[in-house]
């Protein structure tokens, strides 16, 4: 009996793992902080190389010990496979693992990392590599010192004897075989390399962009689609991305506009692009997680699209991510308007093409997951939730602590107008999102005085690309958030109807 309530158990973890895992939206990364992300595609597999960022939530500087290694098959779920601790270069010092980006080549995979160089006689930040027949495991210095040092490129003035312009290196392997290594804070460089991929193979390049409205600032990617180049980057500060195109990966190279904005909480921003299975996807850092900031970054993922002529549209981040739906919070008493986020403030108003402060990332309840509790995200500010504050309604950035999460929770009721609809109460209490006569969207006690048609709401599905067809999905995005705790509440069921089996069974006997 005590076994067989044992497995039992274990089964039921195992679900409830399961269920949970639905949920795989931005950021990918949610139980470490991660940063700088690089990836690589390899046998049916993506591998994500990230930094590690470990500063507290008061730090005040970029603390950054190893390299982490996440793999996925779907781009959804994601597992952490290893990582390279900064010590695997001897030579180098601090916690300076920065960004990196690993590349495979006949067999063999490359890593090239940014480092504190050690050498009391060339100080600053430098490119280093490690080698391995393995994209995860057996990585090893390849050169036990730097292959980019300080003192081989011309440092910017202002950065003084400890300069840090030799960072964040991209390195891309051409049709004919030809090795590039691009790298650089404000100033951009490049080099050839031999096809060992650890000796240079031509003098270093400082590279200009044409066009550009504003400097170049770092973190450069390299890429190439259908015989066009593509140099994406950092720019300004705090930073956007920008990108810019050649017929040629060692240019020249012409400005076409900013890929992504700045990012709130975030001063450095960071691309990496990759193709999997006929679609491309952009992969960044914001500051999303909840205590994210600053040096606590997190890795999200978008679809990335190409225009007819090669350009690129510009990325808005989302909360949703590749793999789930954003919707629209519908009032009942007026079909045309839609819960909008403006700053820290919400309010009722009519969509206006191109606004994204209408959408919603739709999660189970941030304090409660037993019930029909949800929070509403705002789908492209992501990490700041719709929560209560007294009587009134904000946005806010998720702090991480209990009583943010109980403010950010409603509790999913059928709708006082309409029981085909839906109503939402602040968790704990009977306060209902309510909105007033001025359009604003605030909670209320419902008394008899009160309209419950203001209470009441419907979400709805994004307009289709196709038919621009606006379908209501309230059943689908409920039976999503509520769907682990059916689940869950089922398999219970099914355990306590096995162990009365089992008992009765044993009795008779």
């Amino acid at each position: 009996m005590k076994k067989k309530i044992t497995v039992f158990l274990a089964v039921l973890c195992a679900f409830m793992s399961l269920s949970i895992s639905v949920y795989a939206d931005n950021p990918v990364i949610k139980d470490r902080f991660s940063a700088d992300p690089a990836a690589l595609v390899h046998d049916g597999k993506v591998y994500l190389y990230t930094g590690h960022d470990e500063a507290r939530p008061s730090g005040n500087t970029f603390v950054m010990r190893e390299w982490n290694i996440h793999s996925s098959e779907d781009l959804v779920n994601w597992k952490l496979e290893g990582h390279l601790p900064r010590t695997a270069f001897k030579w180098a010092q601090r916690d300076s693992a920065w960004a990196s980006q690993v590349v495979e080549r006949d067999g063999q995979f490359y890593w090239y990392v940014t480092v504190f160089n050690g050498d009391p006689a060339d100080p600053g930040y430098s490119i280093g590599v490690a080698q391995s027949e393995h994209p995860v495991k057996g990585f090893r210095d390849a050169l036990g010192g730097p292959l980019i040092a300080p003192s081989m490129t011309a440092n910017p003035e202002y950065m003084g004897t400890v300069p840090w312009d030799d960072i964040d290196p991209t390195v891309f392997v051409d049709k004919d075989d030809q090795a590039y290594l691009y790298w650089g804070n404000t100033h951009l460089y490049y080099v050839k390399l031999k096809d060992n991929m650890i000796e240079l193979d031509s003098e270093i390049r400082r590279v200009e962009i044409a066009n550009m409205p504003v400097g170049f600032t770092e973190a450069p990617w390299l890429h190439e689609r259908d015989g066009l180049y593509y140099l994406t980057y950092a720019l300004n500060y705090p930073e956007e991305l920008g990108y810019a195109m050649s017929d040629n990966p060692a240019g020249p190279w012409t400005y076409k506009g900013k890929l992504m904005d700045k990012l709130p909480g975030s001063s450095t921003s960071h691309p990496a692009i990759i193709q999997f299975e006929e679609q491309w996807y952009f992969i960044y850092h914001s500051a999303a997680l909840p205590t994210g900031g600053e040096f606590r970054r997190a890795t999200s993922i978008e679809k990335m699209v190409y225009n007819p002529n090669g350009t690129i549209q510009k990325i808005v981040p989302t909360a949703s991510g590749i793999s789930d739906d954003s919707y629209l919070l519908q009032t009942y008493s007026n079909t045309d308007h839609y819960v909008r986020h403006m700053g820290m403030g919400l309010q009722i108003a009519a969509i206006k093409k191109d606004d994204s402060n209408f959408k919603w990332h739709v999660v189970p309840g941030l304090a409660d997951y037993d019930e029909a509790y949800i929070s509403f995200q705002s789908d492209t500010r992501p990490g700041f939730y719709m929560k209560r504050k007294d009587e009134q309604l904000v946005m806010a950035k998720h702090d991480g602590t209990d009583s943010f999460k109980e403010a950010a929770t409603f509790r999913v009721i059928p709708g006082l107008a309409d029981k085909t609809a839906s109503s939402y109460q602040a968790y704990g209490d009977e306060l209902y999102l309510y909105h007033d006569a001025n359009n604003q969207l605030t909670l209320a006690t419902m008394t008899v005085a009160q309209d419950n048609e203001r209470a009441t709401f419907r979400l709805k599905g994004e307009e289709s690309d196709t038919d621009k067809a606006e379908v209501s999905k309230e059943a689908d995005v409920l039976s999503k958030v509520v769907n682990a705790n059916y689940v869950l509440v089922g398999l219970i069921v099914l355990g306590l109807v096995i162990t009365v089996i089992v008992y009765v069974r044993r009795k008779r006997k």
